[in-house]
């Protein structure tokens, strides 16, 4: 716990947006996110709006894209919170592996399908 509401890394004030969207590695971050999320809604990274990451209020369809799009966001805000100093674009892409393996391997595939290849698909080439 902190005493204090100000960013440890810039001195701004500390809030979740902050953190995700703009502080260290978090806009980089969310940049990669946001063309994998637009490749399963087969649309351009553009039309994935900011407050996504932090308001998910969309109605997409089908359910399974609809939960690989939720997934791909919770990990997004289950990682960038952590407060080490030197998180990674590359932490961010094996955090990912890892959680889809974890998933995969408790058999819970069928609840996202197939959406969640964008992960080797279209990661390596964003890395580049």
């Amino acid at each position: 716990m902190v005493q204090t509401d100000t960013c440890r890394k810039c001195a701004s004030k500390d809030t979740l947006e902050h953190r995700l969207l703009v502080c260290g590695e978090g806009k980089l971050i969310w940049e990669y996110s946001k063309p994998l999320i637009a490749r399963m809604l087969r649309t351009i990274p553009h039309r994935i709006p900011d407050d996504w990451i932090i308001h998910p209020q969309f109605h997409i369809r089908p359910p399974k894209r609809r939960r690989a799009m939720l997934w791909t966001l919770a990990n997004v805000i289950i990682f960038r919170p952590q407060q080490q100093t030197n998180v990674t674009l590359q932490d961010y892409v094996d955090f990912l592996q890892r959680s889809k393996w974890k998933l995969m391997r408790q058999k819970m595939e069928r609840i996202v399908g197939n959406y969640l290849t964008v992960l080797e698909a279209g990661g390596k080439n964003l890395l580049q």
